[in-house]
């Protein structure tokens, strides 16, 4: 069955780049390309028109790159549409590029990202939001890129897993493991105190080395490709955007939960973190996204 990705057009400045990046992926991963707008529930018949219009120029653009395509127009709000199309149409990934907003904009007018955070079944490939085009529309194009992969020893990363594989052998690209484990607080003051938040810290860290080993053993084993792995201690959202950011071209993979206790009162505020912060392409896979079918 064809793999199909799904491409929101929201009339702004950055459809362009979405739509470059879907041809640039669909041309290394076979897939069809479907556009979709979302006007709001009272429309004026003049701009519904004239969106159909350009729909209908961008699809016939990506069928003359030789790629399947078609496009949608629906009606309401944007996140619940898209969230909702993108399982109808059986879509492999929601390719999202928003526009930078006045902070004004942005308390009044959520993100269509944000909203399909909260919302899609399908994983996210987030555009970053950097205020001027990406270098290339291409994924991991400098020939040091990785796919660095979040993991943190739970279900719900390892969803993240097999789009991460897949991207790395498309790409021909090697696959990082990266597992942060954050700074850990121990109540009260003392030697007692510093010496069981030492002992809590190094447990955390030898626990997260023998899993990385394991794991990198495991993939390399059943997919031949090169995995590489990296363990850092700090804040989890800044030390993601800075291993991102510090390897040139490569793009960031990670679920949406964490491994349980107090981070599933914050669910998916890692994700989001890394989406605000990011300067590199990120994909965000749900963490209960729908099995892919036969």
């Amino acid at each position: 069955m064809s793999k199909r990705i799904l491409v929101p057009i929201e009339g702004n400045g950055r459809d362009a780049e979405a739509l470059s990046m879907a041809i640039s992926i669909a041309e290394r991963i076979p897939s069809e390309v479907v556009l979709i707008h979302v006007a709001p529930a009272m429309f004026d018949t003049r701009d519904v028109v004239a969106t159909e219009q350009r729909l209908d120029e961008y699809t016939q653009e990506l069928r003359a790159n030789g790629i399947n395509a078609h496009f949608l127009m629906e009606y309401g709000k944007p996140s619940v549409e898209i969230a909702q199309a993108a399982r109808q149409q059986d879509a492999e990934m929601i390719v999202v590029a928003p526009e930078q907003r006045a902070m004004l904009e942005v308390l009044w007018h959520r993100r269509v990202s944000s909203g399909l955070l909260e919302r899609s079944t399908v994983p996210l490939l987030i555009l970053p939001d950097i205020g001027s085009p990406l270098p290339t529309p291409e994924l991991l194009y400098e020939p040091d890129a990785r796919v660095i992969l979040a993991v943190d020893g739970s279900e719900n990363a390892e969803a993240a897993l097999p789009i991460a594989i897949e991207l790395a052998r498309a790409y021909q690209r090697p696959l990082v493991l990266v597992r942060v484990v954050p700074p850990v607080f121990v109540l009260g003051a003392g030697v007692d105190a510093m010496r069981a938040r030492h002992n809590a810290q190094y447990a955390e860290v030898a626990e997260a080395h023998q899993y990385l080993t394991e794991t990198r053993q495991h993939i390399a084993t059943e997919t031949q490709i090169h995995v590489e792995t990296v363990e850092l201690v700090g804040p989890v959202v800044e030390q993601l955007v800075h291993l991102a950011t510090s390897r040139t071209g490569s793009l960031l993979v990670m679920g949406t939960h964490g491994r349980g206790g107090v981070a599933r009162a914050v669910v998916g505020s890692v994700a989001a973190g890394v989406m605000s912060h990011a300067t590199t392409p990120l994909v965000i896979v749900p963490s209960h996204p729908e099995k892919s079918r036969p």
